[in-house]
C-alpha cells in the first residue's frame, strides 16, 4: 500500500456515529473454506463480534429501525443492525449459534429459487455454495431475532443489456432482445420485478409464515419503478450496497458497510468509518475522451478493437474516472443529430455506448457520459426550427448564430423531447454518472423564443424587447429568469437520470470565465453558487489555450485564482478542474511538458479533482508515460470486488 494524498483523515479524530445514523453491516458465507472474496472465515466473524460488543456497539433489530424512522423509538448510541445476504448454510450452522450466545439480531435476506435449488447456473459462483433448506429458515425466523428478508424469487443473475451481449444485474436492467433488436419499456420492466417479488412474498409465507417488509436488492441494484412496484407489495425497507452510514429517515435507501476479512480489519474498520462521517472520499483523477474516435461507422469488429486500445490505455494511464461522450459530433460542431445508444428521438450511429461503459467499469474504474443539454438538432426541420433559440442580433430577430444550435429550454416541447433522450440513456447503459455538455447558456442576446418572451410577460408583466432587458431594471431579473429556466431544465433531466440510476452523479460545465467574472452570469446565465448547491460536481473549463492567459506564469497565477474562489465557497471537494490538452485554435496537440505543468500546479494550488480532456486513443496522447504519473488516481481500498462478466469478446 503506497502513501497517497487522495483523501486523509486526521489520525487524533475518533470514528463516532452521528445522530440520526446507523451502522448497517452485510455478511455473506461464513466458513471456514474462503472461496470468493465476500466469504468470511469463522474465526474472523467471532472476532468482529467481540469487537463490536467491546467497542459499545448496540446490535438492533430491524423492527427498531422501523419503528425509529417512524418516531416511536429512539436508537441507543452507536446503533448497529447486523444483515446477511443469501441464506447460506453456514448462517445456520455458525452465525445463528454465535448470534445466540450474544444475543444479537439480524436480517436474513433469501432467494427462493436458491433454497429449492434452481436457477444456479452451473458457471456461476453460487453454484458452488450451499443453502439452508426450509426447516432451517423456519426455525430461524421462529426464533424471534431472526428476520427474513426478501432477496427475490430470480432476480439475482445477470441479464443481456445491449446489442454487444454485455450483461448486468437483472433488477435494474432493460432487457436487451437480439430477436426484435429492442429494449424492454418501462411497462414490461415494471411487470418482471413485480411478479418476480410477489412469487417470493407468497412463497415465504406459505413456507414461512411471514410476510417480509425488508426487501434486499440483489448486487444491491435497483431503479425508482422496481422501489414503487415493491412498496406496492408491502416492502418499507430497501437494503443496498451502497457504501455509508444508514439514515434512519430514509428506509428506502438503507446503505450498508461490507464486512470483508482483512488482517488489521479493526484499524481498517474504524478508519472507513471515520472517512464516511468526514464524507471523505478519493481525489478524482480523470480523463474525458470522445467516442467519436473509437467507434468506426459500419464496423462493430473495428469498433471494439479501438475500445481494446483505449482500455488498455486508461489501464496504463491509472484514471480512477472515465468520462466519456454519449453522442456522435465528429464534426465537432457542437449540435447532435444522432446519438451512440438506441433511443426514440434520435437516429442511431451505432448502439455502442452501453458496450462501452461496462468495459471501463469492468476495469475498476467510474464511468460518466457526457451529454448535452440543450444542442439537439432534431430530425423533424421544422419542430427544430421552432424550439430553436432565438436571438435579437443586427436590428432582427433570428435563430441564434451561435455555434451551439440549442433547444429554448423555455418551451415545455424542448423538454419532453430531451427527457425522452434522457430517459432512453438512463434505463439502457449503466453509468455511474452524467457531465452536462457546456451547452447550458443563453447569451445576453438570447433568447427572443416566444415561450420565453410568455414567460418574460408572465413574471414582469412586461413585453420582451431588446429594449425592456438592456441596462434598465428589468435586466437583473431576465438574466435571473434565464438562470432559473436552465437551472429547471436540468432539474427536470436529473429527475429522469435519477428515476433509472438513483445513485447516478451529477456533473455540469462552467465555463472559467463565470467563476473568475460575476458579471459573466449576463453573458452565460451560468452561477458558481448555483453550482455548488446543485450538483455532485462541477467542471470548471480550466482551459488556459482557450482563454488565451498567456505563458506558464500567467496560467499559473489564473489558475490559482480559479482555486481560491472554489475554497472560498468551500467547493474543493465537489469541483474538478479540466485542462485542455489540444489547442482547437492552433490544431494541435498541447505538449506534455505543459500539460503536465499546469495538473501539477493545480494539485499545488489546492485543487483535489483534475481531470483533462480530450484524449488521443489511437496516436497516444498526451504520451501515457508522460501524463500517467500525474493523472494517476489508483490505490488501494478495502471495498468490495465487483465482478462483472467479461462480454463474449473476452474484452
Amino acid at each position: 500500500m503506497r502513501p497517497s494524498n487522495r483523501g486523509g483523515v486526521a489520525q487524533d479524530v475518533q470514528p463516532t456515529l452521528p445522530a440520526g445514523k446507523v451502522l448497517v453491516i452485510v455478511y455473506h458465507d461464513i466458513t471456514q473454506k474462503v472461496i470468493e472474496s465476500d466469504d468470511m472465515p469463522i474465526d474472523e466473524f467471532v472476532r468482529q463480534m467481540d469487537f463490536f460488543k467491546a467497542d459499545g456497539y448496540h446490535v438492533i433489530s430491524v423492527k427498531d429501525f422501523q419503528e425509529a424512522a417512524a418516531g416511536k423509538k429512539t436508537l441507543p448510541a452507536k446503533a448497529l443492525l447486523l444483515t446477511f445476504d443469501d441464506a447460506y448454510l453456514s448462517f445456520y450452522q455458525v452465525a445463528y449459534p454465535i448470534l445466540k450466545l450474544y444475543h444479537y439480531p439480524a436480517v436474513l435476506s433469501v432467494v427462493t429459487s436458491w433454497i429449492n435449488g434452481k436457477n444456479l447456473d452451473v458457471n456461476d459462483i453460487y453454484a458452488k455454495k450451499k443453502f439452508m433448506n426450509w426447516d432451517q429458515l423456519k426455525e430461524v425466523s421462529d426464533s424471534g431475532l431472526v428476520t427474513i428478508g426478501a432477496h427475490s424469487d430470480n432476480l439475482h443473475h445477470y441479464v443481456t443489456a445491449n446489442p454487444q451481449g454485455n450483461v448486468e444485474p437483472a433488477p435494474f436492467t432493460f432487457i436487451y432482445d437480439p430477436k426484435s433488436g429492442k429494449y424492454e419499456t418501462d411497462a414490461h420492466f415494471a411487470e418482471r420485478i413485480r411478479s418476480d417479488l410477489a412469487r417470493e412474498q407468497a412463497e415465504l409465507k406459505e413456507k414461512l409464515g411471514v410476510k417480509p417488509t425488508v426487501l434486499t436488492w440483489p448486487y444491491g441494484e435497483y431503479n425508482e419503478i422496481g422501489l414503487k412496484e415493491a412498496q406496492k407489495l408491502g416492502f418499507n425497507v430497501f437494503l443496498t450496497m451502497e457504501s455509508g452510514l444508514a439514515d434512519v429517515v430514509n428506509l428506502n435507501r438503507v446503505k450498508r458497510y461490507y464486512a470483508l476479512p482483512a488482517l488489521n480489519w479493526v484499524e481498517d474498520f474504524k478508519q472507513d468509518l471515520l472517512k464516511t462521517q468526514l464524507k471523505s472520499k478519493p481525489f478524482i483523477r480523470a480523463v474525458q475522451m470522445d467516442l467519436d474516435i473509437i467507434v468506426e461507422p459500419g464496423s462493430y469488429e473495428q469498433s471494439d478493437q479501438n475500445l481494446g486500445k483505449c482500455l488498455e490505455r486508461l489501464v496504463s494511464l491509472g484514471v480512477n474516472t472515465v468520462i466519456i461522450q454519449g453522442y456522435c459530433d465528429v464534426s465537432g460542431t457542437g449540435t447532435v443529430n444522432s446519438l451512440y445508444f438506441g433511443n426514440s428521438v434520435l437516429p442511431v450511429k451505432m448502439d455502442f455506448l452501453s458496450h462501452a461503459v461496462n468495459r471501463i467499469k469492468s476495469r475498476g474504474m467510474d464511468c460518466y457520459v457526457w451529454m448535452p443539454v440543450l444542442s439537439f438538432e432534431l430530425p423533424d426541420k421544422k419542430k427544430n426550427d421552432e424550439l430553436l433559440v432565438k436571438e435579437f442580433k443586427k436590428g432582427t430577430i433570428r435563430p441564434t448564430t451561435d455555434s451551439y444550435k440549442r433547444l429554448s429550454p423555455f418551451d415545455p416541447q424542448s423538454l419532453e423531447i430531451t427527457r425522452k433522450i434522457y430517459r432512453d440513456l438512463s434505463a439502457n447503459v449503466n453509468f455511474d454518472g452524467v457531465l452536462f455538455q457546456d451547452d447550458a447558456f443563453l447569451t445576453d442576446e438570447e433568447d427572443f423564443q416566444p415561450r420565453a418572451a410568455a414567460a418574460f410577460q408572465k413574471a414582469l408583466g412586461l413585453e420582451l424587447t431588446p429594449a425592456a432587458v438592456k441596462d434598465g431594471p428589468s435586466e437583473g431579473r431576465w438574466i435571473q429568469l434565464k438562470t432559473e429556466t436552465l437551472d429547471n431544465f436540468i432539474n427536470e433531466l436529473i429527475r429522469t437520470i435519477h428515476t433509472y440510476r438513483p445513485e447516478a452523479k451529477i456533473a455540469r460545465n462552467i465555463y472559467s470565465e463565470a467563476v473568475t467574472n460575476p458579471a459573466s452570469q449576463a453573458w452565460f446565465a451560468q452561477n458558481l453558487e448555483d453550482y455548488l448547491r446543485t450538483y455532485d460536481y462541477t467542471v470548471i473549463m480550466a482551459y488556459s489555450q482557450m482563454e488565451k492567459i498567456g505563458g506558464l506564469a500567467k496560467t499559473e497565477k489564473w489558475q490559482q485564482q480559479l482555486v481560491d474562489i472554489v475554497k472560498r465557497d468551500q467547493g474543493l471537494d465537489r469541483v474538478i478542474f479540466k485542462v485542455q490538452a489540444y489547442d482547437w485554435a492552433e490544431k494541435r496537440w498541447v505538449d506534455e511538458k505543459t500539460l503536465v505543468a499546469e495538473l501539477t500546479n493545480l494539485e499545488a494550488s489546492g485543487a483535489r479533482n483534475v481531470a483533462y480532456y480530450p484524449d488521443g486513443v489511437i496516436e497516444d496522447k498526451p504520451r501515457s508515460k508522460d501524463i500517467a504519473p500525474i493523472i494517476s488516481g489508483q490505490e488501494f481500498t478495502p471495498e468490495r470486488v465487483i465482478s462483472i462478466p467479461p462480454s463474449p469478446e473476452g474484452k
